[in-house]
């Protein structure tokens, strides 16, 4: 079945919240603490996958690039996600996903996003610590 999961989970979301549910096929922009963030419908080929991007503003540093390619490279990051820039406004943001099955738990996907927003920025600020 074609997005069995990714529906309840926008649903049970949306309860928990407050937010008036969206359709499965929108691309969806939210604000988590500040932050803004796209929830983005997988595709076919990944229908119960949620694509994140999370926005943490421009950055003009001239050691942010190499610095987010580096940060690109470990396999060991528990969420498998990866930095990058927006290309229309130039911001740079964090991109992961989140693959849905029947024991996600919609109500507790802001929280898991607000730490995945908190883990980048811990990141990109290691470069300026260092």
């Amino acid at each position: 079945m074609h997005r069995q999961h990714y529906d309840r989970v926008i649903r049970e979301w949306c309860a928990a919240t407050g937010m008036p549910p969206w359709s499965e096929d929108d691309d969806k922009h939210i604000e988590i603490d500040g932050t803004i963030c796209g929830l983005i419908p997988g595709g076919e080929d990944e229908p119960d996958v949620m694509h994140v991007l999370i926005d943490l503003g421009p950055d003009d540093d001239t050691g942010l690039y190499r610095y987010l390619l580096e940060q690109n490279t470990p396999l060991g990051n528990a969420d498998h996600g990866c930095f990058g820039l927006h290309p229309v406004t130039g911001s740079v943001i964090y991109r992961a996903c989140f693959h849905l099955s029947a024991s996600t738990d919609g109500t507790q996907l802001p929280e898991k996003i607000n730490e995945l927003i908190e883990s980048a920025r811990d990141r990109l600020s290691a470069l300026y610590i260092q």
